[in-house]
């Protein structure tokens, strides 16, 4: 369980277009997502990786009739080290009762923080987490 009372201290960069990560490995820098109407989330500590709100919140389970949902899924893709071919996501389930309570991309912007946190000291994100109170809890499917 990730589990952060204060900010996560090891992102340098925030909320970029141009990835300093890429950019000082002499890759392409230019970050793409699936949705560019929503703001740009993104992390790097400007050396060994970067993290980016990949597509807009969606809710969760998204199936036809599955009638309403209680959770809202929030998709980040991300890079440790040389390449693009290295890109990863990793997606995360936010109760919708916080994002009621709150500005969903605040909440947003502070996942992103616990994540970026988590990928400095691991180096790898599991594929699936949930937000629980004030911490990401790893999930299975």
């Amino acid at each position: 369980m990730l589990n952060y009372v204060q900010e996560p201290i090891s992102t340098v960069h925030r909320n970029f277009n141009v990835c300093p990560h890429c950019e000082a490995r002499g890759e392409g820098a230019l970050l793409s997502r699936l949705s560019e109407g929503i703001p740009m989330i993104s992390r790097s500590d400007g050396k060994d990786f970067h993290l980016l709100l990949a597509d807009h919140p969606l809710p969760y389970p998204i199936e036809a009739g599955s009638g309403p949902t209680r959770e809202i899924s929030v998709c980040f893709w991300y890079a440790y080290g040389h390449g693009r071919d290295s890109t990863r996501s990793t997606v995360v389930l936010l109760p919708s009762s916080t994002v009621k309570n709150t500005n969903i991309f605040r909440q947003i912007e502070w996942v992103a923080d616990l994540l970026a946190d988590e990928l400095s000291r691991r180096r790898i994100l599991a594929g699936f987490y949930g937000l629980q109170s004030d911490s990401l809890q790893e999930l299975s499917y």
